[in-house]
């Protein structure tokens, strides 16, 4: 079943069932990191992190902050602005996700 939204449009992402797949967990991942409201942990760990380069081998190496992985369940919602390539991700990931007007 495709998806109808256009680019620009503001959407509102749910996971309607379990997500089975690998591929179609990385891109609902990728999706729900569009809302800030998800991304936001991220993105405040990022700032409070401070680099500490450092000479290990004759290489400078600088720790970097691990990436948060978001919790996705069946239930779990995000508000997406729609892009051409978010509306491909969306149509193929279909089965798992219901997607409505915001």
């Amino acid at each position: 079943m495709a998806i109808d939204v256009k680019p620009g449009q503001t959407v509102r992402v749910t996971i309607a069932r379990h997500v089975n797949r690998a591929a179609a967990l990385k891109t609902i991942e990728r999706l729900f990191m569009k809302d800030h409201a998800i991304a936001g942990p991220l993105e405040a760990r990022s700032k409070n992190f401070i680099p500490l380069p450092k000479r290990r081998g004759g290489t400078i190496w600088t720790k970097r902050v691990n990436k948060i992985h978001p919790e996705l369940v069946k239930g779990v919602s995000a508000t997406v602005k729609v892009t051409p390539q978010s509306a491909k991700d969306l149509n193929s990931v279909a089965d798992f996700v219901e997607v409505s007007a915001k």
